[in-house]
């Protein structure tokens, strides 16, 4: 038994404010055209379709047979076409609503994969997208989280890590795991990861080549320090560069140090993984992401000290890095 399944697209129209769209309501897998249309030509996707018709305003109405990549406009005069639609799988029935911008299908699926999460509308809900930061086909979208509320929201995680021995903090056998492939000394020790994560508790790294493509402003989240935005300067997370950050506290976890100024450089490939500090960058580290279990110990540091005043008694704690342009 086929299940109708309405759905709303919101899409970017030529012929409306930046901050507009068209509305569209979709039928799946029940339509297919035998009639006669305003225009008719090859589309690589459902999104690529519904944006023919959006930035066109004689088109009320699309037809999509996905297996074939055929799109079909229909004007005003061919919305009554109950006698030449019949079932077909793998075909959309799209009927333009209203051109007030709304929610988006942009993202939920592989054909319509979006460069990064700022792709998605304002009033998103934070979850799993389908992203493709190089553009092209799509052929090689994969599924990331996006965090849309976190200073505006557009944030799109690249790496969710935990630690090796959270009991001990400051035992040189605990580090944080797994670890990008970033280049680092050979001495680093602790798992790789290329997988994207697909939840804050889902300890995995995006494939580090991307990271570049989906900005480089970075937010930093953890349950036992602070959470970070930092802007490059001279200095670059994604573009592995020594050198000054603009950062801010966006959400201060512990009540610890609540005045201490955020870190303003960033060290990313001296020592044993990434650091952000202030003035020395020994002794005022603020998140160390420490990838050796031999030596040193990862700092998570509200205080900027170098010191153990991350917050205590957490229980499995963790950490984030998320990424927009």
């Amino acid at each position: 038994m086929l299940i109708f399944v309405l759905v709303y697209l919101s899409l970017p129209a030529k012929t409306q404010p930046e901050e507009d769209g068209v509305l569209f309501e979709i039928k799946e897998n029940v339509f297919k055209f035998d009639g006669n249309s305003i225009w008719q030509g090859k589309a690589n996707s459902l999104l690529s379709c519904s944006r023919t018709c959006a930035s066109q305003s004689a088109c009320k109405r699309v037809i999509f047979e996905g297996s074939k990549g055929t799109c079909f406009l229909l004007g005003e005069g061919q919305t009554h076409l109950a006698n030449t639609l019949v079932k077909q799988d793998g075909t959309f029935y799209l009927k333009k609503i209203t051109t007030t911008g709304v929610y988006s299908l942009l993202g939920t699926s592989k054909s319509a994969a979006i460069a990064s999460c700022q792709a998605l509308h304002s009033q998103s809900q934070s979850g799993v997208y389908w992203i493709d930061p190089d553009g092209g086909s799509h052929t090689n979208a994969f599924r990331a989280y996006c965090d849309m509320k976190t200073d505006g929201g557009g944030w799109t995680l690249v790496w969710s890590y935990s630690f090796t021995n959270n009991v001990d903090f400051t035992a040189h056998s605990n580090a944080v795991t797994p670890r990008p492939n970033w280049q680092v000394t050979p001495e680093v020790n602790v798992p790789i990861s290329t997988t994207p994560p697909l939840n804050e508790t889902n300890f995995n790294a995006m494939n580090f080549s991307l990271w570049k493509l989906l900005g480089r402003q970075i937010l930093i989240k953890s349950n036992i320090n602070n959470w970070l935005v930092c802007h490059p300067g001279t200095g670059s997370l994604v573009d592995w560069q020594e050198g000054e950050v603009s950062c801010k506290v966006v959400k201060h976890v512990t009540n610890t140090c609540t005045s201490a100024l955020a870190p303003s450089k960033i060290s990313p490939s001296k020592g044993y993984g990434p650091k952000l500090y202030r003035d020395s960058e020994w002794y005022s580290l603020y998140y160390y992401f420490d990838g050796y279990t031999g030596k040193d110990w990862p700092s998570h540091d509200p205080c900027g000290t170098s010191k153990s005043n991350h917050l205590k008694n957490v229980v499995n704690p963790r950490g984030n890095i998320y990424i927009r342009a």
